[in-house]
């Protein structure tokens, strides 16, 4: 189970947004992900709840636990948002702990023991931190082993990020815990040489501790977190879309490999079937396309709204494939590889798309009936052969 705080001290950087976004990111690619939300603000809260319902008991319930009440767990108070992604809610009691657990012993390392409850249970954890280095920040850094670090690139952010690192190294010194911590630029807007020279700054100083992904500005990102979603299902076609898909396949790709998985894939790859333009199956009509390079493709059309989420295609060896059920009528589709939409390189039948560009057509005709062939009768009186030498008389 990887555990990552995302975490600044300076409010106004992206900090939410990155951890609703990654967090929804991780489980559209199949990993068991739980968002915990530490912000006595609940941004991560409102940002992934489309409802009005406040929930019933929340972090400060867990913390309270070490202060005597009703003994808690973060599996207690866990909700599902989406296909492996759950989320544990803040409020703003979150803000009295603090208070509540002083003096209490080892109260930085509450969260850490509430994780031990967890393994097993998901493949990462994501932990939203307020914008403050104090108690609830503490525990998520002695929870976690890594940390992003959001950045607008302003002259502020780069002289809080340094106060950050040796945040690290004090917590490295006194506990023994070591946190791996990489910076993401954010709201990049790419226009100013300031903006420019600021990130260049970043990469010049902070080799092997950025990523390489940097999130543009985007509007739909605000608007997705209003409407109490993820971008995964907001706005599929924005650059907020691609930009956290990026950073979800940076992390993606650190995990150690699997040594049974890599000789399945290796299989796969001499197995692998050839992509072909779609073709009407008994599963169904079959999409396929060669994308060797890519760790994510998705199908998107007038079949599912042109919302990708849950289109995920299966990869076998080289080949990326996909069966749907469809009714007999025209759609229109695109694959979109890594983030990036595309027609099919295969199917030379496409049309104008309203977004610019052209969407791949596939056609689904009605199935053609056809007339049983009757059986010839057998001549009442036609001579039986007998296969030479059976034994019969």
């Amino acid at each position: 189970m990887r555990t990552i705080a995302v975490v600044n001290q300076k409010g106004g950087c992206g900090k939410t947004i990155t951890s609703i976004n990654l967090s929804a990111f991780l489980a559209l690619a199949g990993r068991r992900t739980l968002l915990v939300d530490m912000d006595p603000q609940a941004h991560s809260t409102l940002g992934l709840s489309n409802t009005q319902t406040a929930p019933a008991r929340t972090m400060y319930d867990v913390f309270r636990a070490a202060a005597g009440g009703p003994d808690i767990t973060i599996t207690d108070i866990t909700r599902e948002v989406s296909d492996r992604l759950d989320l544990a809610p803040a409020d703003i009691l979150l803000s009295a702990i603090p208070e509540t657990l002083a003096g209490t012993a080892g109260r930085e390392n509450l969260l850490r023991r509430a994780f031990e409850d967890l393994d097993g249970r998901y493949d990462y954890v994501i932990v939203d931190c307020p914008p403050n280095v104090g108690l609830l920040t503490f525990n998520a850094l002695k929870a976690c082993t890594e940390a992003i670090i959001p950045m607008d690139p302003s002259f502020f952010s780069l002289h809080g990020i340094g106060k950050l690192f040796e945040t690290f190294e004090l917590v490295e010194k006194r506990t023994g815990h070591r946190i791996a911590p990489r910076v993401l630029v954010t709201l990049y807007g790419g226009r100013s040489p300031f903006v420019k020279a600021v990130v260049d700054e970043v990469h010049q100083h902070l080799a092997g501790e950025h990523f390489e992904t940097i999130v543009r500005q985007s509007v739909k990102l605000a608007e997705a977190a209003s409407h109490g979603v993820p971008i995964t299902t907001y706005a599929p076609r924005s650059v907020g879309y691609e930009d956290y898909h990026a950073l979800a396949d940076e992390i993606l790709r650190q995990e150690p490999p699997v040594m049974e998985e890599l000789a399945t894939e290796t299989v796969a790859r001499v197995e692998a079937p050839a992509a072909r333009a779609p073709v009407v199956t008994s599963e169904g009509v079959v999409f396929t396309v060669e994308a060797p390079d890519a760790s994510r493709v998705v199908l998107a059309g007038d079949f599912n709204g042109w919302n990708p989420h849950g289109g995920e295609m299966e990869r076998v060896g080289p080949i990326w494939r996909k069966a749907l059920r469809l009714e007999p009528g025209r759609y229109r589709y695109r694959y979109v590889i890594d983030g990036m939409w595309t027609n099919d390189p295969l199917n030379p039948a496409v049309h104008p798309s309203p977004f610019g560009g052209e969407d791949s057509v596939v056609v689904v005709e009605e199935p053609v009936l056809e007339e049983p062939v009757p059986e010839e009768p057998v001549p009442e009186e036609s001579p039986i052969v007998m296969a030479e030498g059976d034994g019969t008389a």
